[in-house]
């Protein structure tokens, strides 16, 4: 810390010792770690207030760039839509591209154009069957059963 040695500090208690006596060498040092506690107690809380004050300034600049991103957000979506809508209204007889489709609101969609979305999603590929042996086994043993009863 101070860089002080081992040697140095009993060189130190050794003049105190002589200087104050031992009666009052022990009152001193109790006095001396008062004081060194409360200021390291202050450092501490100067450093926290600090910390916290920093920390406060960082989370306003934050929430200010939070709130401008969101407005232009806001902005970018509603220009978007306005170009799109017009671009979809422009040309009422053709479908739009499927990615206009996607990027438009619904109420911009021309209903063919939905349509062709809606029957593109719900195609499912059929099922496989797995067979193997022991499965048809199975299977044929629970057909002889059910035909005997």
């Amino acid at each position: 810390m101070f860089d002080i040695a081992f040697s140095e500090l009993v060189v130190i208690g050794l003049i105190a010792l002589v200087v104050l006596g031992p009666k009052r060498l022990p009152e001193m040092a109790r006095a001396a770690g008062r004081w060194t506690s409360r200021i390291r107690r202050f450092v501490e809380d100067v450093k926290r207030d600090m910390g916290s004050e920093l920390r406060r300034e960082e989370l306003a600049e934050l929430r200010q760039v939070h709130q401008q991103l969101t407005e232009t957000k806001q902005i970018l979506e509603n220009t978007a839509s306005d170009a799109f809508t017009g671009i979809a209204g422009s040309h009422p007889t053709e479908t739009a591209p499927n990615y206009l489709v996607k990027a438009l609101p619904e109420t911009a969609v021309s209903t063919t154009a939905q349509k062709k979305r809606t029957s593109k999603s719900r195609r499912k590929k059929p099922a496989k069957h797995k067979t193997n042996k022991v499965t048809a086994r199975k299977t044929h043993v629970r057909a002889r059963r059910n035909s005997k009863s």
